[in-house]
């Protein structure tokens, strides 16, 4: 289960998710930092290392699993008394780098939910940018055996994108799934793109694509807009886009709420010193609309994604976005998993993530 997560038992995570969310300090994730990180976090727990891994609690048996120096999954097994429940919780804390905001409310959920699991084979929960698979047999306290490491996605089901910067043949991709009149969009372009593209200047092999997300029943001119973006591109040329996108935030508040916003976003492109012949037309008579509802679909549909800004460095989830370090971090893992795939190894979560590539 890579491509899509089965996420049958999603319901039971709900409210962990929302604790997760609500007291979870900037994540600092173990997985894609050296394996040591994570042994560092349980050192309380004394673990001893065996020929298979490490041994600690109530006989609980776990590893790390790594490449190139890089942590790219645990996994492990046990029987699940209150030992050894809240061994496992601090570990997944440690992976995540979630810590104890996410122990808690993880031993919460194995101590009350593991009878619904019994005999239903391996089954994957999301849990924040991570995948939890679980076996559970037997009857309670139950034994477990898991494996926890970063969600990755099927390459196949990225859309091609109309806008990129980067070189083309870049060996990662950095994915922003945005909407034009989302808040949040607005913050990560101009907080954290910036020292993006300066990292992406730096290392000459990363390509970053934007794709159109428009969450119409929250945000109702971000389809306007998002065709505004086409049609201002097709009067000038492909780095018109950009100059626009961030045009288009900058002034976001000034067409977010219009009840007709084509002649304030025609003006945004005017005073941003592009070309306007013939785009207030272009965005009446919806000439990029069908390109756009594509692009909402191939998210929605496909990628099952369920906000913006939902980013992604190669085939890996970002979680916190906002911080340089996430897609650092994550590139370091995406060569690691890369490696590991090479190897023939066990990336510890999902399959290993493709190279870059063109987007699809």
């Amino acid at each position: 289960m890579n491509a899509r997560l089965d996420l049958r038992h999603r319901p039971l995570l709900t409210a962990l998710l929302a604790l997760v969310a609500a007291v979870a300090p900037t994540a600092f994730a173990a997985i894609g930092e050296a394996p040591s990180t994570i042994l560092d976090a349980l050192k309380s727990y004394q673990p001893s290392a065996t020929e298979q891994g490490y041994t600690a609690g109530d006989g609980f048996h776990f590893s790390v699993a790594s490449a190139s120096g890089v942590a790219t999954g645990v996994s492990g097994e046990g029987t699940l008394d209150d030992a050894n429940v809240r061994l496992m919780a601090d570990l997944l804390g440690a992976a995540s780098g979630y810590g104890q905001a996410i122990a808690g409310p993880v031993a919460q959920f194995l101590r009350t939910q593991l009878a619904g699991f019994v005999g239903q084979g391996e089954v994957g929960v999301g849990v924040e940018e991570y995948v939890l698979h679980l076996t559970v047999t037997g009857a309670a306290p139950f034994h477990l055996s898991f494996r926890f490491g970063p969600q990755t996605v099927d390459p196949s089901l990225f859309p091609p994108a109309s806008h990129s910067l980067g070189p083309a043949d870049a060996s990662h991709v950095i994915r922003i799934f945005s909407d034009f009149e989302c808040p949040f969009c607005k913050r990560f372009a101009e907080d954290t793109m910036p020292a993006l593209k300066v990292m992406m200047v730096a290392r000459h092999d990363v390509r970053l694509e934007f794709h159109d997300y428009p969450l119409q029943s929250i945000h109702p001119n971000a389809m306007s807009a998002a065709e505004a973006a086409e049609c201002v591109t097709a009067a000038n040329d492909p780095a018109a886009f950009w100059t626009y996108h961030d045009a288009l935030f900058a002034q976001q508040s000034s067409w977010a709420q219009l009840p007709d916003p084509v002649a304030s976003l025609v003006g945004i492109a005017a005073a941003a010193g592009l070309k306007t012949g013939g785009v207030a037309a272009c965005i009446r008579e919806g000439t990029y609309q069908g390109r756009v509802e594509k692009a909402y679909r191939a998210a929605a549909a496909d990628l099952h994604l369920d906000g913006t800004p939902t980013l992604f460095v190669d085939n890996l989830k970002v979680g916190d976005y906002t911080k340089l370090d996430s897609f650092t971090r994550l590139l370091a893992l995406s060569d690691a998993l890369r490696a590991s795939s090479q190897a023939g190894g066990q990336a510890g979560g999902g399959s290993a993530p493709s190279a870059g590539g063109s987007g699809r």
